[in-house]
């Protein structure tokens, strides 16, 4: 790589890091009425803490050492020292309240920001294309709203917090030295640029292993998200052993990433420093007794306890930092792993009310790919009147759900228009416009709550009775009966414990109930059988009716009275007309018909 580019990417590197400090700076912000305080009584804290070992050097130095001789003549003195003790307890008790409204205060403005931080990433995640979760594994996007969080959560309740009073505390430590004795104060420099060395190589070190181990959990989530919803699959085909080989192999990389993470900090923290510090007492030490067996000391035994007090707490805080290090790597490559979801582009759509759409839709010739150079309509026309209905069929593959999405607005077009009554799609507001349409797709979701609950997605508008009357319309009076509860019977995740003809009909109640203008049926009656879809057919005819419906059937025969059918292949519109028009042209439509009959025959 040539020193330009080099260049370049530090420069990159340097304007990301600048942004994501200026939006975590801009969260700190949001919960500044916690955050603040909290960092001044951490600042007091500090200072009383940095006293007490002062308070006892002063008792040593005055009362101990210089008054020993002559505290029972001189009364003063021993009052003096009486004061100097309990000053001294008095700042213990103080740095303890202290400390504690301040740590109360940092959890709770870093509770207070994972919680802003959660809302807005949720936020962001239902305004995102549905290409975006297409081509990302679920697993990943919950890592970012939990496990990311957390981290990110905990860079502003330890990591930052830690390192600010570790950097006062160091500060103070160096400054109080000063004043007590300036040799003393020599001495605890001399192992600064040690301790710098062994600062930079454990970051440099603990950023690499963080990056690794990140990627790792990241890539555990997804496969575990995608083995446990493919559980059905894996158990009847035997795979156990095979998807079992797979999560091992990467747990075991991620247990190799934590062991060499674990050296780093055995050989940074608990040993280094460990031994600086004992080098560092010995050394002051050396120096105390040396002297005093010369008969030439100048250093009080009180500035000695100070000296040796203080360095401890260097060395302490300094081993902090280095805890706090690893923490502040992985929190910081959390924030830019929920940052990048939060600049991923949103759908870009009207705001605003719409007024009650007649239903006319027009395709004009819209072309549509998935993935780049892999067309999947090509040039595709058609107008559906307000209130006709309208068939799709096809083999796999040759656009026909593809229709429903850009419908919708799922999806931006790659050419080519879409109107509602006249209006292009773009220009009008999307979620007034979704409140206006109902779609019953091939496989039905249910949320967690009650029949009830689904039906009317919490809508005031649509009441029990009427949420009831919906479902039983639609052929749902033997599920309502069998149930103890009827329509407020719970419903689990993703409608555990109901089959799929039944959640069918919980979904189709819920279009019936939504009252929509247009409607669109997605391989609706695929998942029920025949004796169902007879049952429900009626209320297909009658939600149909003022209505515009688009329908996707693998079924043709439940197609045959739409007003239009429209045969697709690869993309294209090759027929369209009504079921007799299609039968008697003899084309891809009637072989469809003629090969599903002999089929139902057989």
């Amino acid at each position: 790589m040539n020193s330009e580019s080099k260049n370049l990417k530090t420069s990159e590197a340097k304007a990301k890091t600048k942004k994501r400090n200026q939006r975590l700076f801009a969260y700190a912000w949001r919960a500044r009425k916690s955050f603040i305080p909290a960092l001044c009584l951490d600042g007091i804290d500090t200072a009383l803490n940095l006293a007490a070992p002062l308070l006892v050097g002063q008792i040593l130095n005055e009362q101990v050492i210089s008054q020993s001789q002559n505290l029972a003549s001189q009364g003063g003195g021993l009052a003096y020292y009486f004061k100097l003790l309990g000053l001294y307890f008095l700042v213990i008790l103080v740095a303890s309240a202290i400390g504690y409204a301040g740590q109360y205060l940092f959890q709770y403005a870093a509770n207070h920001i994972g919680r802003l931080v959660q809302m807005d990433v949720f936020q962001h995640l239902q305004k995102l294309p549905l290409s975006f979760f297409d081509h990302t594994a679920a697993g990943k996007v919950v890592s970012r709203v939990t496990n990311d969080t957390k981290a990110l959560q905990m860079l502003f309740s330890q990591v930052i917090t830690r390192l600010i009073s570790a950097g006062v505390f160091a500060l103070g430590i160096f400054i109080s030295l000063f004043f007590v004795d300036k040799t003393l104060f020599l001495m605890a420099l001399i192992p600064l640029p040690i301790l710098y060395w062994v600062f930079k190589d454990f970051k440099r070190k603990s950023s690499h292993y963080s990056t690794l181990a990140r990627k790792e959990v990241s890539e555990l989530n997804s496969q575990l998200n995608e083995n446990i919803q493919g559980m059905e699959i894996i158990q009847s085909l035997g795979r156990e052993d095979r998807v079992l080989k797979q999560f091992t192999d990467l747990n075991d990389q991620h247990f190799k990433t934590n062991y060499e993470f674990t050296k780093l900090f055995s050989y940074s923290s608990s040993n280094v420093v460990g031994v600086l510090n004992r080098l560092s007492m010995a050394a002051i030490l050396a120096y105390f007794g040396y002297a005093s067996l010369q008969g030439n000391t100048q250093l009080p035994l009180g500035s000695l306890y100070v000296f040796i007090e203080y360095m401890r707490r260097l060395f302490q805080q300094f081993d902090i930092v280095l805890q706090r290090i690893g923490s502040l790597e992985r929190s910081l490559g959390a924030a830019d792993h929920i940052f990048e979801l939060l600049d991923q582009p949103l759908v870009s759509y009207q705001e605003g009310e719409l007024a009650p759409v007649q239903g006319t839709i027009a395709f004009q010739q819209v072309n549509f790919s998935y993935l780049k150079d892999e067309p999947v309509l090509k040039n595709l026309s058609f107008e559906v009147k307000a209130g006709e209905s309208a068939a799709f069929v096809g083999a796999t593959g040759s656009g026909k759900s593809t229709i429903m999405n850009l419908l919708a607005g799922f999806y931006p077009l790659d050419k080519g228009r879409i109107l509602i009554d006249g209006e292009n799609l773009e220009a009008l507001p999307l979620p007034a416009l979704r409140q206006q349409m109902a779609i019953v797709l091939q496989d039905p979701f249910l949320f967690s709550g009650t029949i009830y609950s689904n039906i009317s997605l919490d809508k005031e508008n649509i009441s029990p009775a009427k949420a009831e009357a919906a479902l039983r319309e639609v052929g749902g009076a033997a599920l309502l009966d069998r149930l103890e509860k009827g329509i407020m019977s719970p419903v689990s995740r993703q409608g555990l414990g109901f089959s799929s003809g039944e959640r069918q009909l919980i979904s189709f109640a819920r279009a019936l109930a939504q009252e929509p203008h247009i409607l669109v049926l997605d391989e609706a009656t695929s998942n029920v059988d025949s004796a169902t879809e007879a049952m429900i057919q009626a209320g297909i005819e009658r939600l149909q009716e003022g209505q515009t419906t688009l329908l996707i059937a693998h079924r043709l025969s439940t197609i045959r009275d739409a007003d239009t059918i429209y045969v697709l292949d690869k993309g294209e519109l090759k027929e369209s007309g009504k079921h007799a028009d299609l039968m008697a042209l003899g084309g891809i439509y009637a072989r469809m018909y003629e090969e599903q009959s002999k089929s139902i025959a057989h």
